[in-house]
């Protein structure tokens, strides 16, 4: 059965005409009395009986009708979903990032793309760099917002956000209270620091800055979540290394104290990463556009 044959059929029975149904779709009287045939054979059943010039329908006609409109909607509404799906007007995104950046670098990003795409269903996946680099490698997710660099050349990887960290402490933690002289990495090494685990791309970027320094760092603690090191810190448990944004209204309500560290500077940069453009979904496009855009600007 064929949706051609379900058209013919249904403008045979509203015009009464063969030659009408063939005008109304541009062909000849022929090539719909071969289709209504066809369709007939198929369904082993009549479907018109002459009357003078015109058709009438038979009974298996009339219930056939409401069949064929059903199956003729569903097949509109079908096309009218996949074209919106390849304009990325409908459909589903499925990214993932890590907690940071759901907290300062998304939002807006987030907010634009749904009020331009109100269509499209969104499944975000909040972890660390290593596991959200695996489900995008076994096709989990499409984008993934990590922290770079990647240690393989399997994905593109755009850089998207310079990420500042500041050593941060309870303000009557010993380190907060030693005189300014007296700080130093080796000292902040020797406090134990909150911290993020050691397999993490965040966490060997901070060992990096201390061994450049000559300084071996101590984990009195790790975690994988920047919120619950700051928790942990904010309590008086040990200094830690977070980014500058993580921190802002507790070091601004007084509750952690930025600590100079002075030549030796912490920061990373998140990239967004995805395996190939052109193998994006049009939804994972769509947000693509309006991430690299929104950053791109931001830093000019």
């Amino acid at each position: 059965m064929e949706i051609r044959q379900l058209r013919y059929f249904l403008s045979a029975v509203k015009l009464g005409s063969l030659k009408e149904a063939a005008r109304e779709h541009f062909v000849t009287q022929p090539a719909v009395s071969v289709q209504i045939k066809k369709l007939e054979e198929e369904l082993g059943e009549k479907l018109f009986m002459r009357r003078g010039k015109g058709l009438v329908p038979t009974q298996a006609a009339a219930f056939l009708v409401t069949q064929a409109e059903d199956v003729l909607q569903r097949i509109d509404q079908m096309k009218h979903a996949i074209s919106g799906f390849k304009e990325g007007e409908r459909g589903i995104l499925r990214l993932g990032n890590i907690d940071a950046a759901s907290i300062y670098v998304l939002p807006s990003v987030f907010r634009e793309f749904r009020q331009r795409y109100p269509g499209i269903d969104m499944q975000v996946s909040v972890a660390d760099s290593d596991t959200l680099l695996a489900r995008l490698d076994d096709g989990g997710i499409e984008l993934a917002i990590v922290t770079l660099p990647l240690a393989g050349g399997a994905f593109e990887a755009v850089p998207i956000y310079n990420d500042k960290m500041v050593l941060v402490a309870d303000p009557a933690h010993p380190i907060a209270t030693a005189r300014a002289g007296a700080r130093s990495l080796q000292l902040v090494a020797e406090s134990g620091l909150i911290t993020y685990p050691s397999q993490s791309t965040t966490r060997r970027l901070i060992e990096k800055v201390f061994i450049d320094n000559g300084v071996h760092l101590r984990a009195a603690m790790e975690m994988s979540s920047p919120e619950a090191i700051k928790r942990l810190t904010e309590v008086g448990l040990g200094p830690s290394i977070l980014p500058a944004k993580i921190v802002e209204e507790e070091v601004r309500r007084g509750t952690l104290i930025v600590i100079p560290t002075g030549r030796a500077h912490f920061a990373r940069e998140l990239g967004v990463v995805y395996r190939d453009e052109a193998t994006l979904s049009p939804p994972a496009r769509s947000f693509l556009r309006i991430l690299t855009r929104k950053y791109r600007r931001a830093a000019t």
